[in-house]
C-alpha cells in the first residue's frame, strides 16, 4: 500500500499549489507519450518510469499476460482462444453456434429476431468490493466472444488506478461490435459498477447493449430449491458437470488484489485470473444449457419433481409450449409423494390459463390418491368443490367435495397440536359448505316448482 500512499501524497502536494487541472478526460484529449494520465478520482497522476521497471515483466509474462496500450495509456491483457471442440464440462464450447437461436426467447429481442452467437459479448467483473457505490473499481475485466467457430476470452487488468481509463477505453470499443451482453448477476452488479466507473472518470459509453442476459434469473427460476444455491460455481458444477480444481474464491479477489498492490508480485494474481476466466467459460456453458432447454434437447429422466415443473413453467413462459408439455408429462409420471405437490401447481397453472380439462384430470387424481392413501392434503379437495360450485353449477357434487376437505381438515387438526392460525381453515370450509347447502335447496326447489307449474 506504500505506493498508493506515495501517490496520495504527491497529489495533496499538488492540490496545494492549486495546479490540479479541471478539463475532464474528453476534454483533455489523450495523453501523449509519458505525459500524466487520469486516474478514478479525475485527477491527473504521472506514472513514473521506476515503477514501470518494477513490474516484473517476466512475471506477467509467464502467465500469458502482455502489455495492451492505447492513446489513453496502457494496462495488461491476456488473450486465449478455446477451438469448437474444446469441451467445458459436458458441453462443447462450439455447440452455442447450434442452439443460439433459441436464445432469443430469453432475451426478448425485438420482433423475434434471432441471436447470433457472434452478437454476445460474455462479461464478468472482478472488483475491489462488493457493492456498487463509487469506491468499487473493477479491477479486471473479462469478456469471452465467438469468432470464426472459435471462443476467445480476454481479460484486462489495471496493475494500478492510474490505468482504468486505458482499460475502459479498450472496453468501449470492444462493445460496440456486440448487441447482447450476457453475464452472472450482471443486471444488478457487474454492469451497474462498469457504467458508474465511466461517469466517474468522465467518460461516454459510444454505445450500451440493445440486450442483456442475465443468466443469475433464470438459474433462480429453475433451481433456487434444489441447489444449495444459484451461485456460478455450484450451477456449473451441478448442471454443466464442471468441477473447478484449485479455484480462488471470488471473495478473495479483492484481499488478493491488494496484496498485489503492496507486494508487486504478479503471481498473486493468478488465482484471480484462472477464476475469472473460468466464470467466462461457464457463461458460454450456460448460454448452450439454456439453449439446449429452449429446444426440448435436455435429459429428462432422472430430474426431481420441482425441477421438472419449473422448467416446464419456466419453458411456457418464454412460449416453448412443446418443449414445456413434455416437461410436464415426465412430472406426472413421477411416483413420489413429493410429485404431488408440484402436480398440484400444475393444475393451478392450468386453471390460470384456462385449461380446466386438464386442471381438472390433475385435481381428481390427486384426490383419488389423497382417499387411498390416507393423506392429508385437502387443496384438491378444495379447487373440485369451487369448480363444480362455480363452473359446472353442480351444487350436489361441490357439497360432496367440500365436506371431504372438512373431514380432513379436522382429522388433520386433531393430529396436531392445535393453532389458533390454523382455525380459520376449518371456518372457511364450514362457510362454503353451508353455502352450497342453501344452494342445493334453492336448487332443488326452484327444480321442484318448474316440475308443479309443468
Amino acid at each position: 500500500m506504500s505506493m498508493l500512499r506515495e501517490r496520495l501524497n504527491r497529489l495533496k502536494k499538488k492540490d496545494s499549489t492549486g495546479s490540479l487541472p479541471t478539463e475532464t478526460a474528453s476534454e483533455m484529449g489523450p495523453p501523449d507519450g509519458k505525459e500524466s494520465q487520469a486516474d478514478p478520482s479525475g485527477y491527473s497522476t504521472m506514472l513514473p518510469q521506476e515503477e514501470e521497471k518494477g513490474l516484473s515483466a517476466d512475471g506477467w509474462e509467464r502467465m500469458g499476460v502482455q502489455y495492451e496500450s492505447n492513446e489513453w495509456g496502457s494496462f495488461l491483457i491476456r488473450k486465449r482462444t478455446y477451438p469448437a471442440d474444446y469441451l467445458h464440462g459436458r458441453y462443447p464450447i462450439g455447440d452455442l453456434y447450434r442452439v443460439c437461436p433459441s436464445l432469443s426467447a430469453m432475451a426478448g429481442t425485438e420482433g423475434g429476431q434471432e441471436l447470433h452467437p457472434e452478437e454476445l459479448l460474455f462479461f464478468d467483473t472482478e472488483t475491489t468490493g462488493l457493492g456498487i457505490g463509487a469506491g468499487n473499481v473493477p479491477f479486471m475485466l473479462g469478456m469471452g466472444y465467438y469468432r470464426s467457430g472459435a471462443f476467445v476470452v480476454e481479460q484486462m487488468l489495471i496493475r494500478n488506478p492510474a490505468e482504468e481509463v486505458a482499460m475502459l477505453a479498450y472496453f468501449n470499443r470492444l462493445l460496440l461490435r456486440f448487441s447482447c451482453l450476457v453475464t452472472y448477476n450482471g443486471r444488478t452488479f457487474d454492469w451497474p459498477i462498469v457504467r458508474n466507473r465511466f461517469v466517474l472518470n468522465r467518460m461516454e459509453l459510444e454505445r450500451e447493449p440493445s440486450v442483456q442476459l442475465d443468466f443469475l434469473y433464470a438459474s433462480r427460476s429453475l433451481w433456487r430449491n434444489t441447489l444449495p444455491a444459484c451461485r456460478l460455481g455450484i450451477v456449473e458444477e451441478s448442471r454443466l458437470g464442471h468441477t473447478r480444481v484449485d479455484d480462488i474464491p471470488g471473495s478473495l479477489a479483492p484481499t488478493l488484489y491488494f496484496r498485489y498492490l503492496s507486494e508487486g508480485d504478479p503471481a498473486v494474481l493468478a488465482g484471480v485470473l484462472d477464476h475469472n476466466e473460468q466464470d467466462v467459460l461457464s457463461l458460454a456453458g450456460l448460454a448452450i444449457h439454456f439453449g439446449r432447454a429452449l429446444r426440448g434437447e435436455l435429459e429428462l429422466v432422472g430430474m426431481e419433481a420441482e425441477e421438472l415443473y419449473r422448467l416446464g413453467k419456466w419453458l411456457d413462459r418464454l412460449g416453448c409450449a412443446e418443449q414445456a408439455a413434455h416437461a410436464f408429462e415426465r412430472l406426472l409420471q413421477c411416483s413420489s409423494r413429493e410429485a404431488d405437490e408440484f402436480r398440484l401447481e400444475l393444475a393451478a397453472l392450468y386453471k390460470k390459463k384456462g385449461d380446466y380439462d386438464s386442471a381438472l384430470a390433475l385435481w381428481k387424481g390427486l384426490a383419488a390418491g389423497a382417499a387411498s392413501t390416507g393423506l392429508t392434503a385437502i387443496e384438491p379437495f378444495i379447487e373440485l368443490a369451487k369448480y363444480y360450485e362455480h363452473k359446472v353449477k353442480d351444487y350436489g357434487t361441490a357439497l360432496a367435495y367440500a365436506e371431504e376437505a372438512y373431514q380432513i381438515a379436522w382429522r388433520r387438526e386433531t393430529l396436531v397440536r392445535r393453532h389458533q392460525k390454523r382455525q380459520p381453515v376449518l371456518e372457511d370450509i364450514r362457510k362454503r359448505i353451508e353455502r352450497l347447502k342453501l344452494k342445493e335447496l334453492n336448487y332443488a326447489l326452484a327444480e321442484l316448482y318448474t316440475e308443479e307449474m309443468g
